[in-house]
């Protein structure tokens, strides 16, 4: 898989996951300490989420990394 495509995964991951909580972005972001807009280009793929941002942010969402592991291998 192509980085662009893998991060475009992992952002629908990501926005399902939040939306499932009924968390904003402007939430994830206060909670997270970034902006936004970094959600937004996280959720989107435009940008690449970092390694330590991911596990921040999972930890939020109260989701195990393991899960977004078996959603890219769908």
């Amino acid at each position: 898989m192509k980085d662009d495509e893998m991060n475009k995964k992992i952002g629908e991951w990501l926005a399902l996951r939040r939306e499932e909580k009924g968390f904003s972005q402007q939430y994830v972001a206060n909670m997270l300490g970034c902006t936004r807009t970094a959600v937004h280009y996280w959720e989107s793929g435009k940008r690449t989420i970092y390694a330590t941002n991911l596990l921040q942010y999972c930890e939020l969402l109260g989701a195990d990394i393991l899960d977004l592991r078996e959603y890219l291998r769908s």
